[in-house]
């Protein structure tokens, strides 16, 4: 291969993604629907709880964005590291893991923020523009994590 070839940086900025609040509806509905053929009696309103909780939590922290914690926007720039942009403004350095996962219809950004700390970017097709989602899967299948150093 020729000798390489400086790349521009690539910010991913995802919209509000309908598919994505879709499956996240439609998979706690699930579990809430399985929960009664549990026959857990007065526990059934109990076990409600936990799996209402996570619906909003995932709406809100992951659909909508609004938690300060939030991925805004992602940066990589053209000597392969990350930038993740949050709601509250805080800008962090990050390592995309070997767990990021590419399909045409969705694309999961896992990020190593440091030891312990990990945050994921699900991008569906519909919250990204067509012609950026693409560069974004051809790039990643090209680079991807080559360049990051496992600890």
């Amino acid at each position: 291969m020729g000798s390489h070839r400086e790349r521009p940086p690539l910010l991913i900025r995802p919209e509000l993604s309908r598919r994505f609040a879709w499956f996240i509806g439609l998979t706690h509905l699930a579990a809430a629907a399985v929960i009664p053929a549990l026959q857990a009696g007065p526990l059934t309103l109990l076990l409600l709880i936990p799996v209402a909780l996570s619906a909003l939590y995932a709406g809100y922290v992951d659909v909508l964005r609004h938690a300060s914690w939030s991925i805004r926007s992602v940066l990589w720039e053209s000597d392969g590291t990350w930038r993740i942009c949050f709601v509250s403004g805080a800008e962090r350095e990050a390592r995309l893991s070997p767990a990021t996962f590419i399909t045409l219809p969705l694309v999961v950004l896992n990020f190593r923020l440091g030891l312990l700390t990990r945050r994921t970017l699900p991008v569906f097709a519909d919250a990204l523009d067509p012609e950026q989602l693409r560069r974004l899967r051809q790039r990643l299948r090209t680079e991807g994590t080559a360049r990051i150093p496992l600890p």
